[in-house]
């Protein structure tokens, strides 16, 4: 289930406060990325289910139906190397819970500081852009 944009990069942004989800959508907009947004957990996973699937996945912690570490679950269920990045008041607790993702999540403690977001969503999209334009390794010798 793996689908890379070939534009802009789709970042799904999950937050169930419905303002500040939409102002965080329109500012990634201005600075070129592609946003989808879901207002709880479970919108989040019906959403993860369809194609294309998202590049990035910003999630808030603390939400309705799944908290962000369960949708983060399932996100990497379906693509272990998706960038992970939570939005979070609670970021000890994230990372207890969050143990174990590899690669870590990312975590922002709420307010958000939009440049250093920004600026390591955009190493996460080249790295993933930059590991998924490799040829695929194979064990067979090439045809002549």
């Amino acid at each position: 289930m793996e689908s890379l944009s070939i534009e802009q990069p789709l970042i799904l942004l999950v937050d169930d406060d419905v303002r500040t989800v939409r102002l965080l959508a329109r500012l990634l907009e201005d600075d070129g990325f592609r946003v989808e947004l879901t207002t709880d957990g479970a919108l989040a996973m019906a959403r993860l289910a369809r194609t294309p699937f998202p590049d990035i996945l910003v999630t808030d912690f603390r939400m309705p139906h799944a908290d962000g570490v369960a949708v983060a679950r399932f996100a990497r269920s379906l693509r272990p190397d998706l960038p992970l990045f939570v939005l979070t008041g609670y970021p000890e607790l994230v990372a207890r819970l969050g143990r174990g993702f590899k690669p870590a999540a990312m975590v922002h403690t709420k307010p958000v500081d939009y440049v250093a977001l920004t600026a390591e969503l955009r190493c996460s999209v080249e790295a993933v852009f930059s590991a998924h334009a490799q040829p695929p390794l194979s064990s067979s010798p090439p045809l002549a």
